[in-house]
């Protein structure tokens, strides 16, 4: 399965500059049942380097979005900028595009709040039983409502996109700049677009008819303090042909990577340090994915790596290399191999 035509096309701004970012979401045909979901699942796939052709339309942002999407994630991507039809260029730095990933993780993360928060009202109306939550009402009727779903979101790149994606800074630096958020900022107007995109979703049954919608649609523009319950909620990595040394420095201009924010005026900008990669794709299931023919980094540099990451204690760095595979993913049975392999990582995900 590859994505399909998207179920909503709009755009947001991004969180560097404002630069608006093309961005579509797929939904699963599975519908989101309040009686029986108990979890929602989430994925965001960036795509390769824009100056080389890369976007949002690439096969293998495709077949990847399109197992992700098969096994029930409601899959996300969009254009960095400078790609597609996405404002801007390309920057030297690689800190405009981290800030513009960290604009669609945020919206994810308030559109699977929404999400939540719909199913969560209706299962109150619904009053529905919930076997593992005794009630003080012990009569044959009685009947409790169930605890929120749980969230998962996976954080995913491929090529350039996955260099960008294992350099993000924490989740709890994400959700904090999505809480308490004021009127006329960009995260404000990212949580409008992620309500109103979730409100045409049917919690009952089929989404609407596929559409697009913009940011600058009727939107209420208006004083708010909104909350990001990031309560029940889990993140992942997954990155397909990684970039690694010198490929990745050059990429970033041999730059420390860290967060370029647009500060609320008369405020300046805020720069937030990243954590180091290593240490958040060992704290969080990942999945790193090559083939050994990669042209672009080396099978064995690849391996050292790799090796290096899962003998960490603790470590949930996973990774697995596909023979005869290049960056491409274009020899014969590699894109096959590949989703097996997706496939395996996805059924260890709690």
């Amino acid at each position: 399965m590859y994505l399909p035509s998207p179920t909503y096309s709009f755009t947001v701004p991004s969180l560097h500059d404002e630069t608006q970012l093309d961005c579509r979401l797929y939904l699963p045909s599975a519908s989101l049942q309040p009686e029986t979901t108990t979890s929602i699942r989430g994925a965001l796939v960036a795509h390769p380097y824009a100056p080389l052709g890369g976007c949002y339309d690439d096969p293998v942002v495709s077949f990847i979005g399109g197992e992700l999407l098969k096994n029930g994630y409601i899959v996300g991507t969009f254009n960095f900028r400078g790609a597609g039809g996405s404002e801007g260029r390309t920057s030297w730095t690689a800190k405009p595009e981290l800030a513009d990933y960290v604009s669609l993780y945020g919206f994810m993360l308030c559109y699977l709040h929404s999400l939540r928060s719909q199913i969560a009202s209706q299962r109150g109306h619904r009053k529905i039983p919930d076997e593992g939550t005794p009630s003080h009402d012990q009569g044959s009727n009685a009947q409790s409502t169930p605890g929120p779903a749980n969230i998962h979101l996976i954080l995913g790149g491929y090529s350039y996109g996955s260099l960008i994606a294992s350099h993000l800074p924490s989740f709890d630096v994400v959700a904090g700049l999505f809480n308490n958020i004021i009127s006329d900022t960009p995260p404000h107007e990212i949580l409008q677009i992620a309500e109103k995109v979730s409100a045409l979703c049917d919690v009952h049954g089929s989404t609407r008819e596929p559409q697009s919608t913009t940011s600058t649609g009727n939107l209420e523009d208006q004083a708010m303090e909104e909350t990001l319950d990031i309560s029940r909620t889990t993140i992942s990595y997954l990155l397909v042909s990684p970039l690694l040394p010198p490929l990745n420095l050059f990429l970033t201009l041999f730059s420390t990577m860290s967060l370029d924010l647009r500060a609320h005026p008369p405020a300046p900008r805020r720069q937030i340090p990243c954590t180091q990669p290593a240490r958040q794709l060992c704290a969080h299931p990942s999945l790193a994915l090559w083939g050994d023919q990669d042209a672009f980094t080396s099978a064995s540099r690849l391996n050292k790596w790799a090796d290096e990451l899962s003998q960490v204690p603790g470590s949930r760095f996973q990774s697995v290399e596909i023979e005869g595979a290049g960056h491409f993913w274009r020899e014969d049975g590699a894109e096959s191999q590949a989703r097996d392999a997706l496939k395996n990582w996805m059924r260890l995900i709690p």
